[in-house]
């Protein structure tokens, strides 16, 4: 099999067409917007790596179709570990749950999911790249197309508005 390999340009054409159908994939299989654009940034990454072993469209569609569901699979996997893992208890046992509890709980999860909905979009995606998926700030800059110190700045801006919002909420 001869290996003509994808240049940049005729990757970036592909990719045209086929980015929102990988996307219309992640939110099938991840029935979250940021998971399913991570899950397409990080197959894209992937196919960039090895665009030069691509032999034409169609072994690239098989190729992104595949690559996209192993990166799904691994988020779930991922995310289901992070559900089920105990967390350290130091304390013993947690206290009984009563009505007041139940109820202080849910109004602090009202209020952060207030102060973090109120947040823009490009806030809420550095600080679910950074502290929600542990995404070191090297790989947030390959991801952005950016540097590690505008990765930085970015971060800081967006903990400085979201505890804004926290306090101006509280």
């Amino acid at each position: 099999m001869t290996m003509l390999g994808f240049g940049k340009a005729h990757f970036e054409r592909n990719l045209r067409w086929l980015r929102p159908r990988l996307l219309a994939v992640g939110m099938q299989m991840l029935a979250n917007g940021y998971d399913a654009e991570d899950a397409v940034q990080d197959t894209l990454l992937k196919l960039w790596g090895v665009r030069q072993r691509i032999a034409d469209e169609k072994h690239f569609v098989r190729l992104a179709q595949s690559v996209m569901r192993n990166v799904c699979l691994n988020m779930l996997r991922q995310h289901a570990l992070h559900a089920t893992a105990p967390l350290p208890d130091e304390a013993g046992p947690p206290a009984p749950d009563t009505p007041h509890s139940v109820l202080e709980r849910q109004e602090q999860a009202e209020w952060a999911r207030r102060a973090w909905d109120g947040l823009p979009q490009h806030h809420r995606l550095i600080l679910q790249m950074r502290e929600v998926d542990r995404l070191a700030t090297s790989e947030i800059a390959a991801l952005l197309g950016t540097t590690e110190g505008n990765v930085r700045q970015r971060l800081s801006r967006a903990r400085k508005a979201l505890l804004a919002r926290m306090t101006g909420l509280g």
